[in-house]
């Protein structure tokens, strides 16, 4: 804690002295069809840092100009980029540019800050991304980010990890191949090394962006499948309140012998934010509870979260945004089924398990322009978990602490010869005390630099390579070099074509390390061996626009394993399969993937499609890799008319090839084979009664609608159908 407030405050006395303040730009930014105000718009001169958003009126500007000319682009979701060339800032005067943007169903040029660690435009990015907007969160009410993730294409979950294109299978609670960010600062548990949703609240949520591929070469170790960036909501001019309320009912199992309650099981939730700015200081609170009472035994859930953002403009070239949340959360645990006729029932070992943790964290990000072209980032986190579980079984309570700290410098130099250079270092200590892991101190520090080099302005080429160093006091693995290789070209306006190679890696977590004791019938033995997974992938695609009214994407992938870490059986004692991390020799994955989003009426209906087919290869063994779905389809439609607004969704996930069959040969899972394709709709109905004066939203929603019985995860039931109402006030 003390070493995040020293580095934050160290950031802060970066000067800002050498900007020059002789000009300014301003105007508003309005809709090409009615005239109204945009709100929220980003209006930034190309090839520099300097940027701003509008107010509640459409107004913005940007101060401190050095004299020249330059090119001003204004952009806002639903709405076309404009691109202003040759406006003028002369010494001590203000140069008057207002915009009017023509609205479009699908944007087709959004701005992202996840595949190059700063803004660009996403015809510009020579890798695939899925974005996620907050209308389309905030119409299917998640629970958490894990929810709102299954709509992304290519994106599956099993269990609560993330596979993204078949990067990762499935290991209970150790390790993910899937780096999580928030706001752009890793956001990842110091012990088991996994992706904790629950942490983050939905309803503060902006955007997600998804990178599909290795990523090491900007983003280091548990970036090897992928980055999950999870962007909040920035702070208005005016004041917003958001209260919402939700309940739902679980429908009755479809079969009788499924039928362990006599009363209906519910779940309900309430969220209150409120955001508003004084001065240079805007502050953003927001508290949200959720009760579940499970519908299958001992699956219950009480989770309460609260959370506080805060961003101080100190001028028109530097910032502090800072974060601050607390999650508390206890409930029952459902390992796997009794048997399939009990299929809603644990075994009797598990029928009073329960969990509980406490975990917060405090993040700084600092923006500081020490010149128009420059730009200087600090981020920083202190992530502390606190969490354990009680069993009848031998072991009683089982306790884990642990503390991760997270140091990041990094700069952004924009040079006139096209160059775009991002640079960095990075700096990450983990201490963690756990009754099934031991006391460990471990950490690492990384560097890595890029150029995102324009050789024509229709072809860029990306060329970058991070180096890391982790403790040896985790595995035997020392230092990796991770080198990236991409390029753009855009032929004509609206299409993009890309290909891009990269290395990954990921260093063993503490868990999978470490990880020994027994949960249930289940036990784990330590493998200190293991060495750092490392990957070599490649894809191509192409992106084309559809005019005004959507796009499609297409690409090939491939992603070649060395050492990749699976679970497997290690041997048997008392008929209790014990399981070890281990290095798979060789393995591949590969496949394509294919993506379209229409949409018409101004909006009014949107419709998306994605397709990806994977085939994942243990190449050690001769087999298909565990848990790894060989197709995973994606589509959803929303429309709009007037105060009503309706929506659908559907999913399919075919049925997984490989499993844990030794669990289900030595009987500790019956009918642990047992799976079939996934195949989930549901269906949604709202209004919006803002029109009469109330500002009231509600929403029904009908979630599994077919009642669908499919296991995401070996003896695991997912849930059937729901009812679900949701009020939400904008006071």
């Amino acid at each position: 804690m003390a070493i995040t407030i020293r580095f934050l405050l160290l950031l802060c006395m970066v000067p800002s002295a050498g900007l020059a303040a002789n000009g300014s730009i301003a105007g508003r930014v309005t809709s090409r069809g009615d005239g109204e105000g945009l709100v929220g718009a980003t209006a930034f001169l190309q090839g520099t840092v300097r940027g701003t958003t509008t107010n509640a009126r459409g107004e913005f500007r940007i101060p401190d100009i050095a004299p020249g000319t330059y090119t001003l682009v204004v952009s806002i979701v639903g709405y076309q980029r404009e691109t202003r060339q040759g406006v003028l800032v002369e010494e001590g005067k203000e140069t008057v540019v207002n915009v009017s943007l023509l609205s479009t169903p699908v944007q087709t040029e959004q701005i992202v800050v996840t595949a190059s660690k700063r803004p660009q435009s996403l015809q510009e990015v020579p890798i695939s991304m899925s974005i996620m907007e907050a209308r389309e969160i905030e119409q299917r009410n998640p629970y958490t980010v894990e929810d709102a993730l299954r709509y992304i294409p290519g994106v599956n979950s099993t269990g609560g990890q993330l596979n993204i294109r078949g990067s990762s299978g499935y290991s209970r609670g150790a390790g993910s191949r899937v780096l999580m960010l928030l706001d752009g600062i890793p956001f990842i548990t110091g012990d088991t090394g996994e992706l904790n949703f629950e942490s983050i609240p939905v309803g503060m949520i902006d955007r997600i962006e998804v990178v599909k591929g290795a990523s090491s070469a900007l983003y280091g170790s548990s970036a090897l499948g992928g980055v999950v960036n999870i962007i909040t909501k920035p702070i208005p001019e005016v004041a917003e309140t958001d209260i919402k309320g939700y309940a739902g009912v679980y429908n009755q199992p479809s079969s009788p012998q499924w039928r362990w309650f006599t009363k209906d099981r519910y779940f309900n939730g309430e969220s209150f934010s409120h955001m508003l700015k004084v001065g240079n200081l805007g502050v953003a609170l927001y508290f949200s509870r959720y009760l579940d009472d499970g519908y299958r035994q001992n699956d219950y859930r009480r989770r309460y979260n609260v959370f506080m953002k805060t961003r101080e403009d100190f001028s028109s070239s530097n910032s502090l945004t800072m974060t601050f949340s607390m999650l508390y959360q206890y409930g029952g645990q459902f390992v796997y089924w009794r048997n399939l006729d009990s299929a809603l029932i644990p075994p009797t070992l598990q029928q009073t398990d329960n969990v509980k943790s406490m975990r917060y964290y405090i993040t700084g990000l600092y923006n500081a322009a020490l010149a128009d072209n420059w730009l200087f980032t600090g981020k920083a986190i202190w992530y502390h978990n606190d969490w354990g579980y009680e069993t009848i079984n031998a072991i009683g309570r089982t306790e884990s602490l642990s503390d991760d700290i997270d140091l990041e410098g990094q700069s952004t130099l924009i040079l006139p010869s096209g160059h775009t250079l991002t640079s960095g270092i990075e700096a990450r200590l983990d201490a963690i005390s756990a009754d099934l892991f031991g006391d460990h101190q471990v950490g690492g520090f990384a560097a890595y630099a890029q150029d995102d080099f324009k050789f024509t302005s229709d072809l860029t080429v990306t060329l970058g390579a991070r180096y890391d160093y982790a403790s040896r006091g985790l595995t035997t693995a020392g230092s990796q070099l991770n080198p990236k290789l991409a390029v753009a070209y855009n032929p004509v306006s609206g299409t993009t074509l890309r290909a891009s190679f990269g290395m990954g890696f990921r260093v063993p977590s503490i868990a999978e390390a470490f990880l020994t004791g027994q949960v249930s019938n289940l036990a784990a033995v330590p493998n200190k061996d293991l060495k750092p997974e490392r990957s070599y992938s490649y894809e191509v695609g192409l992106s084309q626009a559809l005019g005004t009214w959507g796009k499609f994407d297409v690409s090939a992938f491939r992603s070649d394993f060395d050492n990749l870490i699976e679970a497997g059986l290690a041997q048997t004692s008392k008929n209790i399969p014990i399981i070890q991390w281990r290095n798979v020799t060789r393995a591949r994955v590969q496949g394509f993937e294919t993506t379209y989003n229409l949409g018409a009426f101004d909006g009014g209906f949107l419709y998306s499609l994605g397709y990806t087919y994977v085939y994942p290869q243990d190449l050690t063994l001769h087999d298909l890799l565990k848990y790894r779905p060989r197709h995973v389809l994606t589509t959803s439609a929303m429309m709009r008319a007037g105060p009503l607004r309706a929506g659908a969704d559907f999913r399919f996930i075919s049925k997984v090839d490989r499993i844990d069959v030794e669990l289900v040969n030595l009987g500790i899972i019956p009918d642990g084979d047992e799976r079939t394709d996934i195949i989930v709709a549901d269906f949604r109905l709202g209004a919006d009664f803002s029109f009469a004066g109330f500002p009231l939203t509600a929403s029904l929603l009908l979630n599994n609608a077919f009642q669908r019985n499919y296991v995401e995860l070996i003896g695991n039931i997912m849930p059937p159908r729901t009812y679900v109402l949701v009020l939400e006030m904008h006071p």
